[in-house]
């Protein structure tokens, strides 16, 4: 994972497009899941009749949260289809019933499809060495709908996961090519919260300058398309907000409140971070030139060093100074 971390950091302090690295993660798992449902499957339409519904209720009795997710996929749903039609659960039970609703809804369906002339019919064959197992047509468009279930959600959880463990490990790594001193910035935020430093919005960094003034930063990977995301910024009114691209409406709206905007995607966003920085009186220094493969080593050995634990233990140590 660290590898993975490195790469999108080079990418996003490059000001290179990072998103290749998420969607190789994304074919990878879902690569991997179809053949783990595929698994299932075969073992199950080779007991007989009504394999689905003894599947799912299978599925239900095992533990864990693999599990939960499989029977929502072999139902034909996905975590947030069913919180939003439930109003916020999704308990196993609930998952069982409306999965068993969603087959019977779906057979019915394709049974007024089948009447009709002129269709395409699909018919999946899966096979295990010598053996095979043949869906029929109503079967097949249940495993099609199966595994599209099973997209929805390692997609959206992909591009989530990058955020959560990318998003500290990127800061760490710009303060470190800026050389900011190590007791100068704050990265866990129950720390801050703790001692005063915010409120109860989360940030995700605070920087002091050389009169031990904080300054807020705020990091999102993904702007444009997802402009939720620029208003929760904005609504925290941090001094500095970094992100992978934001809509000229919003940048001209951070103007007026006095957020600091620096889009990654650019030829040398380190470079406006470092000029921010000495505007506001940071102890800090320009980034060091290197050459490309260079800088994707160093990348590479700030992010091996990156210990969120070492760092909640430093920050706690800290924090105990500053407010004495």
């Amino acid at each position: 994972m660290k590898k993975f971390i490195s790469k999108i950091t080079y990418s996003i302090l490059t000001g290179k497009d990072y998103r290749i690295y998420v969607l190789a993660t994304i074919n990878k798992r879902f690569i991997d899941k179809v053949q783990e449902l595929t698994s299932e499957i075969f073992r199950y339409k080779r007991k007989g009749d009504n394999w689905l519904e003894k599947l799912l209720d299978d599925t239900y009795k095992k533990k864990g949260k693999t599990n939960k997710f499989k029977l929502l996929w072999f139902g034909g749903l996905n975590d947030k289809t069913v919180k939003n039609m439930t109003g916020g659960t999704s308990k196993k039970e609930v998952c069982l019933d409306l999965g068993k609703k969603n087959i019977e809804a779906l057979k019915l369906l394709l049974k007024e499809f089948e009447s009709g002339k002129n269709l395409y019919q699909i018919k999946i064959i899966i096979r295990k060495d010598n053996e095979q197992v043949e869906l029929d047509n109503i079967e097949s468009l249940f495993f099609v709908n199966i595994v599209s279930a099973m997209k929805l959600t390692i997609q959206g959880g992909a591009w989530s996961e990058v955020g959560k463990k990318t998003e500290k490990g990127l800061l760490f790594t710009i303060f470190q090519l800026l050389k900011v001193p190590e007791d100068d910035y704050v990265l866990i935020f129950d720390e801050m919260k703790k001692k005063g430093l915010v409120e109860n919005r989360e940030i995700d960094a605070i920087v002091f300058n050389k009169d031990k003034e904080p300054l807020t930063v705020e990091l999102k990977l993904l702007g444009i398309g997802n402009p939720e995301i620029g208003d929760e910024a904005l609504a925290r009114k941090v001094d500095l907000f970094l992100i992978d691209r934001l809509t000229d409406m919003m940048k001209r709206e951070s103007e007026k409140i006095g957020v600091k905007v620096i889009e990654f995607r650019q030829e040398d966003p380190l470079m406006e971070i470092y000029k921010f920085f000495i505007l506001k009186n940071v102890n800090c220094s320009p980034p060091r030139r290197m050459s490309s493969k260079q800088l994707e080593e160093r990348i590479n050995q700030i992010i091996d060093s990156w210990r969120e634990s070492k760092e909640e233990l430093k920050i706690i140590k800290t924090l105990k100074e500053w407010t004495k």
